[in-house]
C-alpha cells in the first residue's frame, strides 16, 4: 500500500466514523433507544436463550448484549458507528481480495452507507446489521483457506453455519463465495452448482427444526424486503469492479470527488426514503 492510499483509507475511515456519530447523536438521537428493546442486565440471559432455538441466534444475541451493555455507557452513536465501521473493514479486505486497487476504500463505502441510511427505517433493527457484517467476516475467513480440497469442505460446512448464526444472509454468503472462486480463476462448476443448490434449498430443510413457515425461514430475522439491500449493493460493487477501468481507477481529486459524491446521494436518498417510514 502506497502512501497516498494509505491516506486515502484512513481519511475514509476517520470522516465516516465522525459524521456517523455526528448524525445519529444530533439528527437522530433518539432511533436506536425507541425501536430496539433496551432489556436490563439482569434479565439478558432469559432474553438471549429465546434466541437459541432460531436461526440467526449470533445476529439477534449480539445485537440484545451490545444495546443492552454498551448503549447506555457510549451511547447509541457511538455503538452505530463502530458497528458499521466494521461492515466496511469487512467490505474492504473483501475488495482487496478481489485484487481492486486505490479505490477500494471507498467502493467499500456503498453497502454501508446504504446500512446507514437503511437504519433510519423503524423495520431495520441493528440485529440485521450485525447479520450481514458477521457473514462478511465468516466470508474473510474462508477466503484465508489455500487448500482447494478443505475450501471445499469448509464451504459447504459453512452453509449450515451460517444460516444458524446469521439466518437469511447465507444467500449473500454463497453468492460472495461464487464470485470469489470465478475470481480466483477456479473452474469447478459441480461444487458451485452443488453449493448454490443447497444454499437455496437449506431453509426449506430446515424450517421444521426452527419451527417456521416456509417464508420465515427464507427471511428470517428480517422480514422486510430493504433489508436486504446493503448486501445486494456490495455484490453489485464486486461485479462493477470486473471492469478494469472500475478496479484500477487511480486516486485523483476527480475520481475521490465524483465517487464521494455519489455516496452522499446514495446516503441522503436512503435517509430521505426510509427516515419517512
Amino acid at each position: 500500500m502506497n502512501k497516498k492510499e494509505r491516506l486515502l483509507q484512513e481519511s475514509v475511515a476517520g470522516l465516516f466514523a465522525l459524521l456517523c456519530i455526528l448524525f445519529f447523536q444530533f439528527f437522530d438521537p433518539d432511533r436506536l433507544f425507541l425501536k430496539e428493546q433496551m432489556v436490563s442486565i439482569t434479565s439478558l440471559p432469559e432474553v438471549l436463550s429465546g434466541y437459541w432455538g432460531k436461526p440467526a441466534w449470533l445476529a439477534c444475541s449480539l445485537a440484545r448484549t451490545l444495546t443492552s451493555l454498551l448503549v447506555p455507557v457510549g451511547g447509541g452513536a457511538v455503538l452505530i458507528a463502530l458497528v458499521l465501521l466494521a461492515e466496511w473493514w469487512a467490505s474492504l479486505f473483501i475488495l482487496k481480495k478481489f485484487h481492486v486497487g486505490g479505490m477500494a476504500p471507498l467502493y467499500a463505502l456503498f453497502p454501508v452507507i446504504l446500512e446507514w441510511g437503511t437504519y433510519c427505517s423503524h423495520y431495520y433493527h441493528l440485529n440485521s446489521i450485525l447479520s450481514l457484517v458477521l457473514t462478511l467476516y465468516i466470508f474473510c475467513g474462508y477466503t484465508l483457506i489455500k487448500t482447494k480440497w478443505l475450501s471445499w469442505v469448509a464451504g459447504f460446512a459453512l452453509l449450515f453455519v451460517v444460516y444458524s448464526l446469521v439466518g437469511s444472509r447465507l444467500f449473500i454468503f454463497v453468492i460472495l463465495v461464487l464470485l470469489y472462486e470465478a475470481e480466483i480463476g477456479e473452474k469447478h462448476w459441480v461444487y458451485w452448482a452443488l453449493l448454490l443448490i443447497t444454499g437455496i434449498l437449506l431453509p426449506e430443510f430446515l424450517k421444521e427444526l426452527y419451527s417456521l413457515s416456509e417464508e420465515d425461514a427464507y427471511q428470517y430475522p428480517h422480514a422486510w424486503l430493504p433489508a436486504f439491500f446493503p448486501a445486494i449493493v456490495l455484490a453489485c460493487v464486486l461485479v462493477a469492479t470486473q471492469f478494469e477501468k472500475v478496479r484500477h481507477m487511480k486516486i485523483s481529486i476527480l475520481s475521490v470527488s465524483i465517487t464521494t459524491g455519489l455516496l452522499l446521494v446514495l446516503l441522503l436518498v436512503a435517509i430521505s426514503g426510509y427516515a419517512i417510514g
